[in-house]
């Protein structure tokens, strides 16, 4: 009796046993997958350095550099610009390699230093194939970006069995990563040497009281010019945004390769700002650009003087449908300017390399002024910006969630084992009195269930990796050409190195800055990266932990085959009008703000028209808060509930995401802001992209953004509300959320609050607006000057004023508002109704 006793336990132990084995293998073949149950996704772990720290103790090892396999191989290499680099910026290294000894077959690489982590130093390889035989050369053309001051790139051969057969140097001088590049192309360089007078760089601080001087010498100390030619100029789009602008004359852009003229193109449609100089050889300068085609010269004309200088200038005649006038005087055009995309070709119709205009002030105030009208945020140098944050990187390494349904499925297998087989098999046994099978059955069945759940498991699309893009596309009105920046994430199953692949070339940007932290004190040199110069792409991450995050950037331009259109105005209380999709994008979805309210509307397929017809005062009750605009445990509830799925929330936050860190706002007081967002799946990034060699699971999100703007003047009704510029002696601080503005005196004082009115309208009522929130407080006094009485009125805010007895001859309202010290404070905001004085014009 005993001894069936202690038999029936055991076989109770053993089916204990397996069943435990068989949780056991589920759970570990799931638990990579398991981070992605949450109703939305959560981002991936990283710390964020703060640079290089030991950016500016430069590692001196030149003493101890070997160098070998010159016998065999001549390598005649050239890096930089004038054998200088900017500091995370990507340079050219070119030149011929020359095969002298028994034929090579493997790579051509670049050791280039990205930064250091505490004693280790972190390098990139750029490499690029290369095969030659006995006597032969090839051509080297790559780009490379250091991203730490060193004091020379390693260049290396390296065979297929991965030995090193050449090692040699290239010293280079760092600059720093803040520096405006300005680039001059011509056939006759040394008549252009005065644009290295050509200041661009305008420098921001936060203290404000330097002297003129010192300002001016501290901008020059960041304008770095590069004379170029036929065979420097840049070939690829990534060394070519290194420059902030181009400067050429006297230059046949025929003798340019097809790539560097698609690149130059790319780089202007990309935000890009090339001047052209022409002059009596304005045919020769425009004829090599496909993309100015639209141009034409229509001879030249002479003047004796242009703004001081005297002589005979010849003039070239331009013509083109978008061109417009950014210089000129008494009708006659000196610099004109066209769109291209986000970017702008500048023309200036006299020779900038020959004589009289070429080396005068003049030439270079026009340039200077010109310059910073179209593209002035391109020479800014904020020496307080770090430079490190990327918006796209904390959507991009939020992966979408889990798809449940494959987990569920492996669960269920393991539910019918325990409740089902389990029980039935045991009752079996019992009944046909043969339980001593239970010790053969058992184990096998528990066996045969591991092996469907591992291949239940292995069928996942989630089995190898994913890759996951975020896109932000920029429209603009007339202009079917939009710039598209992308942030591309990726994770993998296994440790060790990641290879991301596409048959498209896409130019990689990886900022070091912005990864993992390694706890590491082993004085080692550490490979970050490897990324492969070609038609194709290539990049290997090095040491990345089982599902862990790897993380790159990319800029690229799109044709959209159209533009969206927008007739949204204000009528009666309302925004009528039509959204027109001319555009080959379909969107699931469209978002507008107007005037900072947001509405979402359903899909816009391309070629489709949406009517838009909203009552302003519904779109006040129901406005969206740009920051913290969703509540998450009612999100959470909805999923819970079945309301929504798990992906429609996630693609919510996604897209609201987006919308925040992408928001622009409207400082013009003449308009009214209305911003198309139109939101697609279709990636960018169009090539097959693998891992590893593998297909894995690809999501994507798009959003495309245009701004519009309603003239004041032109609409029949507007609703509005205007911010105030501050004038005062006491220092002080200016906070704006979503929920207005708030200032913070640092003395007990009287503030002057001046409000601009818009030009062309008439105002038929007006009030000052705060919103009151905890911990901060109304004005101690709030008082507004009455024009007719010179005297200042008490006033509270919500009151309704007088629109005659308020608004002065130069068009402004102006208010004074006492304040306590260190105490925030409600800074009002002007609202007004009324209407435009050219409506239907």
């Amino acid at each position: 009796m005993k001894y069936q006793k202690r038999q029936e336990m055991k076989k109770k132990i053993l089916a204990i046993i397996a069943l435990l084995m068989a949780c056991i293998m589920v759970l570990s073949l799931i638990a990579p997958f398991t981070i992605f149950a949450a109703p939305v996704a959560t981002n991936a772990k990283t710390v964020v350095m703060n640079g290089n720290e030991d950016e500016n103790v430069v590692d001196d090892t030149i003493g101890t550099l070997k160098t070998f396999g010159k016998e065999q191989f001549d390598v005649e290499l050239r890096a930089g610009f004038d054998g200088n680099y900017v500091v995370k910026k990507a340079m050219p290294v070119q030149g011929v390699i020359t095969n002298h000894g028994d034929a090579f077959h493997g790579e051509v690489q670049i050791k280039a230093y990205t930064r250091s982590v505490n004693r280790d130093k972190e390098y990139a390889i750029y490499y690029q194939k290369l095969d030659l035989e006995q006597g032969a050369s090839k051509a080297i053309d790559m780009a490379a970006t250091m991203g730490s001051i060193h004091k020379y790139l390693e260049i290396s051969l390296v065979d297929e069995k991965g030995n090193k057969v050449y090692q040699d140097y290239l010293f280079l001088t760092a600059k720093d990563p803040k520096t405006v590049m300005i680039g001059v192309l011509s056939e006759s360089p040394q008549d252009l040497k005065y644009l290295s007078n050509l200041h661009l760089a305008q420098t921001i601080e936060d203290n404000q009281d330097n002297q003129e001087s010192y300002q001016v010498e501290l901008n020059k100390k960041y304008d770095y010019h590069v004379y170029l030619n036929e065979s420097t100029f840049p070939g690829t789009i990534e060394i070519l945004n290194s420059f902030s602008v181009l400067v050429v004359d006297d230059f046949d852009f025929s003798v340019l390769t097809q790539e560097q003229r698609q690149a130059l193109h790319q780089w202007i449609l990309g935000g890009g700002t090339m001047v052209v100089g022409t002059g009596a050889a304005a045919q020769k300068t425009l004829k090599g650009l496909d993309f100015l085609a639209d141009i034409q010269v229509k001879g030249t004309t002479s003047v004796s003087e242009v703004m001081g200088v005297t002589g005979e200038i010849p003039l070239a005649q331009l013509s083109g449908e978008d061109l417009s006038v950014l210089w000129g005087s008494d009708g006659t055009t000196y610099l004109s300017v066209l769109e291209k995309g986000k970017g702008h070709v500048i023309l200036s119709h006299f020779s900038l390399s020959q004589a009289p205009m070429a080396g005068q002030a003049t030439t270079l105030e026009m340039l200077n002024v010109g310059l910073g009208q179209v593209a002035s945020e391109a020479f800014y140098v904020d020496l307080n910006d770090d430079g490190y944050y990327d918006n796209l990187r904390y959507i991009a390494t939020n992966f979408p969630p889990f798809g449940m349904s494959s987990i569920l499925f492996i669960f269920g297998a393991i539910a019918v084992y325990i409740l089902i087989v389990g029980p039935v098999l045991y009752f079996i046994l019992k009944k046909k009195d043969k339980r001593e099978k239970g010790w053969i059955f058992v184990p096998a069945f528990s066996l045969i269930f591991m092996g469907v759940v591992f291949l239940l498991a292995q069928s996942s699309s989630y089995r190898s990796g994913m890759i996951h893009s975020v896109s932000t596309v920029e429209m603009q009105e007339g202009s079917h050409i939009a710039k598209a920046d992308t942030g591309v994430a990726i994770k993998y199953a296994s440790k060790g190195s990641v290879t991301f692949s596409s048959d498209e070339k896409i130019p990689i940007n990886i900022n070091m800055d912005e990864n993992h932290y390694r706890e590491t004190l082993s004085n080692n040199e550490v490979c970050a990266y490897r990324i492969l110069c070609g038609n194709t792409t290539e990049v290997t991450f090095s040491d990345s932990e089982s599902w862990g995050t790897q993380y790159f950037s990319t800029q690229s331009s799109v044709d959209l085959g159209g533009n969206v259109e927008s007739t949204v105005r204000m009528k009666d209380g309302k925004y009528v009008g039509e959204i027109i999709n001319h555009t080959n994008v379909d969107f699931y979805q469209i978002t507008l703000m107007l005037d900072g309210n947001f509405h979402s509307f359903e899909s816009l397929k391309a070629g489709d028209t949406l009517t838009v017809d909203l009552k302003i005062s519904d779109l006040v009750k129901e406005n969206l808060n740009l920051y913290g605009g969703f509540n998450d445990e009612v999100v959470r509830e909805q999923v819970a509930s079945g309301e929504i799925t798990r992906k429609e929330a996630y693609m919510w936050y996604m897209e609201h995401d987006l919308r925040e860190r992408y928001y622009n706002y409207q400082q013009n007081t003449s308009l009214i802001p209305v911003t198309f967002y139109g939101y697609s799946q279709k990636p960018i990034l169009s090539g097959e992209k693998k891992l590893n060699g593998k297909q894995v699971l690809e999501d994507s999100l798009t959003m495309y953004k245009q701004d519009f703007a309603l003239e004041l003047s032109k609409q029949e009704q507007f609703e509005i509300s205007l911010n105030g510029s501050i004038d005062s002696n006491t220092k002080y601080n200016e906070n704006n959320d979503e929920f207005g503005s708030i200032l913070y005196p640092y003395e007990e004082s009287d503030f002057y609050i001046t409000y601009a009115l818009p030009e062309g309208v008439k105002i038929n009522q007006m009030e000052l607006q705060g919103t009151t929130r905890d911990y901060v407080s109304l004005p101690e006094m709030l008082t507004i000057f009455n024009r007719k009485t010179k005297e200042w009125d008490e006033m509270n805010l919500g009151e309704k004023l007088a629109v005659e007895n308020y608004i002065d001859e130069s068009n402004k309202v102006e208010i004074m508002m006492h304040c306590l010290k260190e105490k925030e404070t409600v800074l009002p905001k002007l609202w007004m109704q009324g209407g435009g004085l050219f409506v239907g014009n």
